[in-house]
């Protein structure tokens, strides 16, 4: 039987202020509500918490499409999700709390497993002390997710302060609105050793299946000696509508990536502008790349998308691809050697949703070390084009 979700919004009085008892109380109650009537007509009722949930946004996000991806994330990972709405342009101080439960119905409607959500909405100045409402609401001895939905900056407390309380923190880089200064921004956040941070992207995570094809190419015997000779790499994107002078953070990040798995350094300040993209010169020993990160104005791709990426060995002598095909419905690998040609993966291509993603992110607690190389030489190749700006 299919999982069916029901949204059970519950709410309690609106406190003023915190009152964390009148919090728990209320979710004591609703929970009681939830549960087997006198004449047992209604389901049992499982109350999980596998994890605490935190959500920073903003009263511009869209809250009706945050609570629809919400229930989604809850089918697979049931818990208490704190959402705080922080209001940062108003100066009128406000501290409101409000609860509500989310169940979803297993297989022949028997049974609920139900989750918990507390939203907090603050203002003004109260903003930036909203982590001390937050933290004690925490369900103990379970994981801390923080799902930071906006950019994160080194001088922001609050960010820091719940930063602190997590376990591991969910950043979205497509949304940087300034692309250079915020993806080295991260970098350094990344690198505080004082910091510790475990991040996710789910900006890296729609490169999984990019990084997969690729590395792919490595995995066969008669490619390696050529793939060591790689003199050309060439990354195209479609570019954003707003900041399309800059590199989107998904083509930098795999760039980075490139650069962290097989050595290459930047060369100095050897970038050229070309294209309305950049030409880097990396260095592998005594051997030179040119990386090219270079618009695409394809209309069938989305903003900030990769449309393909072409490395050539020694020349042009041999070339290997991956490039969406089909009205970006498919990723199709290529190798040609010579005269030789062959197409070799093809791939079914769904931009996978932003719950889905953050669900696969909710699985992981450990430091993800590739990302965070890639992250690094990714700042050190837009040094490298600032430098050159």
């Amino acid at each position: 039987m299919p999982i069916e979700t029901q949204v059970n919004l519950v709410p309690g009085l609106p406190s003023k202020g915190i009152n964390f008892d009148q919090i728990e109380k209320e979710l004591a109650a609703m929970w009681a509500n939830t549960s087997d009537g006198e004449n047992g007509t209604r389901p049992g009722v499982t109350r999980a918490c596998a994890l605490n949930l935190i959500v920073y946004t903003t009263p511009l996000d869209d809250r009706e499409g945050l609570e629809e991806l919400l229930i989604q994330v809850n089918e697979q990972h049931p818990g208490r999700t704190l959402i705080l709405v922080a209001d940062r342009e108003t100066r009128e101080p406000k501290l409101e709390a409000y609860v509500s439960t989310r169940c979803r119905l297993l297989g022949g409607k028997a049974k609920q497993i139900c989750g918990e959500q507390i939203t907090i909405e603050a203002s003004g100045p109260i903003v930036e002390t909203a982590a001390t409402a937050v933290a004690p609401l925490l369900v103990p001895d379970v994981p801390v997710y923080l799902w930071w939905k906006d950019i994160p900056h080194h001088e922001d407390r609050l960010f820091d302060r719940m930063a602190e309380m997590a376990d591991r923190i969910v950043i979205n880089s497509a949304g940087f609105d300034r692309p250079y200064d915020d993806l080295l921004r991260l970098a350094k956040m990344l690198a505080d050793p004082s910091r510790l941070l475990r991040v996710s992207d789910l900006n890296w995570g729609a490169l999984t299946s990019w990084r997969t094809l690729l590395a792919s190419f490595w995995d066969v015997p008669e490619y390696r000696p050529l793939l060591d000779k790689i003199d050309r790499v060439v990354v195209q994107y479609r570019p954003p509508s707003d900041a399309s002078e800059q590199i989107v953070p998904r083509a930098l990040l795999l760039a980075g990536w490139f650069s962290s798995r097989l050595g290459w350094k930047v060369v100095g300040d050897a970038v050229r502008v070309k294209e309305g993209g950049v030409e880097c010169d990396l260095r592998s020993g005594d051997r030179e790349i040119v990386f090219s990160l270079l618009p695409d104005q394809t209309v069938e791709l989305d903003h900030c998308m990769i449309s393909s990426v072409a490395l050539s060995a020694t020349g042009d002598a041999a070339h290997f691809s991956v490039a969406l095909r089909a009205g970006a419905t498919k990723l199709e690998t290529e190798a040609r050697i010579g005269a030789a040609h062959s197409v070799g993966r093809v791939l079914s291509y769904e931009m996978r949703s932003e719950a889905i993603r953050l669900s696969r992110e909710l699985a992981f607690l450990s430091h993800d070390a590739i990302y965070e190389e890639a992250v690094a030489q990714a700042a050190q190749l837009v040094e490298a084009i600032t430098i050159r700006a």
